[in-house]
């Protein structure tokens, strides 16, 4: 379920930019996520205010008033939403050690100290606007749905696993590993194949054009760096 929400960009942007404000400032409001995301593109208020609101009915987000300001409302992620963000950071950092091996990702997934220091640096990502569905436009028509980015995921893992841009895999297998619907799935699938990125045949093939595959080395190439950035800059900050 966690996956299945944070995986969509716009989701994912504003979880990072609350953690980033959460660990950089002393006290952290509402308030000034708000302001953030006021006028973007990213999401409207009335979807962010319900998006917040949903964090917190699912226990991800605590809120409390302000001693000092009774109108302000302060918040923080809850245990188990640091537990699942650092379950998350680490499917996202482990891989890293392969293209770092000086880097002990392992050592540093244990620290106390890791996950406020990682977001300080990633969430500053977030935080000056730089986000991958902008520098990798096509992959919008994945990772602004939800589970998007799982799907763009199996799909370029197959197709390396096998060698081959003609994979033999259905919708409801991509639904399966995805935990989204096989109708969502074969939405995704015909706008990228409307794109030009792939070509599907009868729900058991899909081809993937060499676009995709450029399109994906992209998006995965700029993922992993940011992920190596903001390993790195932990790592600085914790030494400092």
């Amino acid at each position: 379920m966690f996956y299945k929400i944070i995986f969509r960009n716009s989701r994912f942007i504003i979880c990072s930019t609350l953690l980033a404000i959460y660990y950089t400032q002393g006290e952290a409001a509402l308030k000034d996520v708000k302001a953030f995301f006021k006028g973007k593109d990213i999401i409207s208020e009335n979807a962010l205010d319900s998006f917040l609101f949903f964090l917190r009915v699912g226990r991800w987000l605590e809120v409390k008033k302000d001693d000092q300001d009774r109108r302000t409302l302060l918040f923080r992620p809850t245990p188990n939403a640091l537990r699942q963000t650092h379950e998350l950071v680490s499917s996202m950092a482990l891989p890293y050690q392969t293209l770092a091996p000086e880097i002990p990702v392992a050592d540093l997934l244990d620290q106390s100290w890791f996950l406020p220091a990682f977001f300080k640096v990633y969430g500053q990502l977030m935080i000056q606007e730089i986000y991958l569905n902008d520098l990798v436009p096509q992959a919008a028509l994945f990772i602004t749905k939800d589970a998007g980015h799982m799907v763009l995921l199996m799909l370029f893992m197959e197709s390396i696993r096998h060698n081959s841009h003609m994979l033999f895999l259905s919708s409801a297998e991509i639904a399966k590993f995805s935990s989204v619907s096989r109708t969502h799935i074969n939405r995704i699938l015909l706008a990228a194949e409307k794109s030009g990125l792939l070509t599907t045949k009868n729900n058991v093939l899909i081809e993937l054009n060499s676009s995709f595959i450029e399109m994906a080395e992209r998006y995965f190439s700029l993922y992993m760096a940011m992920v190596g950035y903001s390993l790195d800059g932990a790592c600085q900050q914790h030494n400092n």
